[in-house]
């Protein structure tokens, strides 16, 4: 009778989409999974378990002192700078960035503003990214100082980006990347909670499409969908291989899993123009096309003359 394999998923951040993929793979292979949830109990249970393979996040110094000391196979999914001989597979940070200008682009936004990275690898990757290909087009990426989210010190770099644009912060309309969900719904949060509109001032942007993040909000958030899931078979997968055959990967390896694609939602439902009114314009069109609309009716809407409405647009365009 064959042994089945203990495989242990030790994730020092959660994501139930990485679960179910590795999940997936273990089902076919016959493995015993166990997934603890909570990092902290990560020394103990790893002190106290004989595992024959390992997908990990390894950034906790304890749980990297212990794979130093014991060589069992196993697979990285970050981006951590430890010196340990491990393939690695990680979202691949540059298409998602790719993707991201691509969507600002579409959407008439040459000016996106990030986060500060604050030394994360990951997030540094996506950003450089972002502006490499912003700046290709014309564009312009923005890095405000804030690295965490406090609301006053974003409040405070909006109002100095509108300022550089000689305009009041509420005839903004620029976009924001953010490097993942639960930033973007913060954002969200923010911009709301100031009398900023999403997206006519702010489009924000995130990345993950993470589907509880997204069920919570007044504003649909626009995602990246990095295909966590995919990301949690690919990595299941490449264990398996190791474990049938230690050499299968070269020790440096590093696999990018790309992205799905974006999931258009509500908070960049919208066009990016200086000129509030042509953007407003826009996006009343964009909800009432199929009405039979004429230019007239679209004036009354935004409570100008037909001339001005115009005159607005023939500047923009």
């Amino acid at each position: 009778m064959l042994k089945n394999k203990h495989i242990m998923l030790l994730l020092e951040w959660y994501d139930y989409r990485i679960h179910r993929g590795v999940a997936q793979v273990a089902r076919a292979n016959g493995w015993q999974l166990n997934c603890p949830k909570s990092f902290t109990h990560n020394e103990g249970i790893l002190n106290n378990w004989n595992c024959d393979g390992c997908i990990a996040l390894l950034q906790c110094t304890k749980t990297l002192k212990y794979f130093r000391s014991n060589q069992i196979p196993l697979v990285d999914m970050g981006l951590g700078g430890h010196k340990l001989d491990i393939p690695r597979i990680v979202t691949d940070n540059r298409k998602i960035a790719k993707m991201a200008a691509e969507h600002f682009r579409e959407h008439g936004y040459r000016e996106v503003f990030a986060l500060h990275p604050n030394g994360i690898k990951m997030y540094e990757e996506r950003l450089q990214a972002l502006i490499e290909y912003m700046k290709a087009d014309g564009g312009k990426v923005t890095v405000f100082k804030s690295a965490g989210r406090t609301e006053h010190k974003i409040i405070e770099e909006l109002h100095q980006l509108a300022e550089a644009q000689k305009r009041k912060i509420e005839e903004l309309s620029v976009g924001f990347f953010a490097y993942e969900d639960t930033t973007a719904a913060e954002m969200i949060s923010i911009c709301l909670q100031n009398n900023l509109r999403v997206p006519e001032n702010i489009a924000v942007l995130g990345v993950d499409n993470d589907d509880l993040v997204n069920k919570g909000l007044t504003v649909a958030l626009s995602s990246v969908d990095s295909d966590q899931e995919g990301l949690g078979i690919a990595a299941a997968k490449m264990l398996h291989k190791l474990l049938a055959s230690p050499s299968s990967y070269d020790p440096k390896t590093i696999v990018r899993h790309p992205p799905i694609g974006v999931v258009a939602r509500l908070s960049t439902d919208c066009y990016a123009f200086q000129n509030p009114l042509v953007a407003n314009a826009l996006h009343w069109i964009k909800n009432n096309f199929y009405n039979g609309i004429q230019a007239s009716d679209v004036a009354d809407a935004m409570n100008v003359t037909q001339q001005g409405l115009q005159k607005a647009f023939a500047a923009c365009y």
